[in-house]
């Protein structure tokens, strides 16, 4: 795969401010631990002047990037014209922070790392060719950096400018001379970047610059010569973290760590198959265990993430990061209590996750009476498929829903293609209004309910947590292939990729 570069210029700094946090701390979820290297600093404290030339600010503020968010952390009034100082005796966290004015208008961005006494002489113009800075290596470097991209964008935009017009005027060779000085700025930069890295290799605004870098896939080849996309998407997956520190929790505070995380967890593997899933979350989470404070924010965040999902199968994924973090006791920031309710979030998910085989149930019909019980299996269904359908009688979701799934029972007997049986349980301990509302509605597949069965079903399949109505469907093998409600219209089309998907396996693909 060939190798692109993105000119970053100067957005990748000048990042919108438009709604500032008006938090004043870090998140206490996300105190360090005592694992931490910052936490063996010189306690110096800091001492951050800020010399803004033609400011009228009576009032700026101090913000870091943290996760998607900017959160406030300091603020100053003016100590003479035009100067604002930031001084203390504790620490600011390291990362990227920005200078903002009284007005809420972004006037810097800038390092804070083991050194946090510095001079950065500044104006209101946001022009870095007019910004000087004494007495911090890495803020020197990154505006260096600053005014490097400055001056490329401005010979960029000449340039496109200048090839456009040779094109519009057929002048082929002149346009491709242009074409070659824009090819150019993209490589120069590019030396830039990576001499800058390689200098500095430990500098947060250095291994920042890296983590934007775009990873070199194989061109992998299949025996025939075409491309292997499948293995091209493989090393992608696997390598994609390579450009990233994940033992440095220092990542949290800037901005491009949140976009990787959000693309590589709910685009690039959000759609895979689970346990691929969670192949490439425990590879991700065990370079974090090197910093607790990193391992502590990307583990709360994919539990949450993968939680929180709708994706059928992702219950699946929060469940083996809860197992193999939280419950393993990986986790030390977490309290009796959250643990107890991970206990019973993993207990009440362990029996319906998908591929888990499903209890046979044996609940009475609606002849149900003090003399008189029929009862019948759900393993007892003549289709390949099983659609054990909860709902209450009386919840106007469950009567709408059911009407739906009567319309795709009917529709698809009417042509000889049903291939599922419903197995509908009441939840009503009313067994006349249940009686009445079968009858009514008449409905051709098995009805049993009256809240009575070899098993509380309800528990087993935590109706009480996900309420009425809830949906599972299984294979011939009793196994769980869905445990949640889709739209009704899209059972046929899921069981036939459901079909497509085992016939793959079948052959190995």
């Amino acid at each position: 795969m060939k190798k692109t570069f993105i000119l970053l210029l100067l957005s990748a700094f000048f990042i919108s401010i438009s709604g500032v946090s008006a938090q004043n701390n870090t998140p206490k979820n996300l105190q360090k631990s005592k694992n931490n290297p910052a936490n063996y600093r010189d306690k110096d404290g800091h001492e951050l002047v800020f010399n803004i030339k033609n400011s009228k600010d009576a009032l700026v503020y101090l913000v870091i990037h943290y996760n998607d968010k900017l959160i406030l952390k300091d603020s100053a009034t003016p100590v003479a014209k035009e100067k604002f100082v930031f001084k203390g005796t504790d620490r600011y966290d390291d990362g990227m922070y920005s200078l903002v004015s009284g007005s809420k208008r972004l006037y810097l961005n800038f390092i804070l790392d083991n050194n946090q006494h510095f001079t950065y002489n500044l104006d209101t113009t946001a022009n870095v060719n007019n910004f000087s800075v004494e007495g911090s290596p890495e803020n020197a470097e990154m505006l260096r950096f600053q005014k490097k991209t400055a001056q490329a964008s401005v010979n960029a935009s000449e340039w496109a400018k200048k090839r456009k017009e040779f094109e519009d005027a057929g002048n082929t060779d002149s346009a491709e001379v242009y074409k070659e000085k824009l090819n150019n700025i993209n490589k120069e930069m590019m030396e830039f970047i990576d001499d800058l890295i390689a200098k500095n290799p430990d500098f947060l605004f250095s291994k920042m610059q890296k983590s934007y870098k775009n990873i070199d896939v194989p061109e992998y080849k299949k025996e025939d010569g075409e491309p292997d996309y499948m293995k091209q998407a493989a090393y992608y997956r696997l390598h994609y973290w390579d450009n990233v520190d994940l033992a440095d929790h220092r990542f949290i505070y800037i901005p491009s760590f949140d976009p990787k995380m959000k693309d590589y967890f709910l685009k690039v593997l959000y759609h895979q198959e689970t346990d691929t899933i969670n192949k490439y979350i425990d590879i991700f989470l065990k370079k974090t265990e090197a910093d607790t404070f990193m391992y502590h924010y990307c583990c709360d965040w994919l539990s949450y993430q993968f939680e929180t999902s709708k994706v059928i199968g992702h219950d699946a994924v929060f469940y083996h990061i809860a197992m193999t973090n939280q419950m393993a006791g990986k986790c030390y920031w977490l309290d009796e209590d959250i643990l107890s309710k991970y206990q019973k979030r993993t207990t009440r998910l362990a029996p319906i996750l998908i591929g888990k085989v499903a209890p046979e149930l044996i609940i009475p019909d609606t002849t149900l009476s003090e003399d008189m019980r029929t009862w019948h299996s759900s393993y007892r269904m003549s289709k390949p498929y099983t659609i054990l359908w909860f709902y209450d009688p009386d919840c106007p979701t469950c009567k709408k829903e059911s009407k739906n799934l009567r319309t795709v029972y009917d529709s698809l007997e009417a042509i000889g293609k049903r291939n599922f049986d419903v197995y509908a349980i009441a939840n009503d301990a009313d067994i006349d209004r249940w009686k009445k509302y079968v009858k009514e509605n008449n409905y051709p597949w098995l009805n049993v309910g009256g809240n009575k069965g070899n098993l509380d079903y309800l528990e087993y399949f935590n109706i009480y947590e996900m309420g009425n109505p809830a949906m599972f469907i299984l294979n011939n093998r009793h196994e769980i292939i869905l445990n949640k409600r889709i739209d009704m219209h899209s059972i046929p089309q899921f069981l036939e990729e459901y079909e497509k998907i085992e016939e793959m396996k079948k052959k190995g693909e």
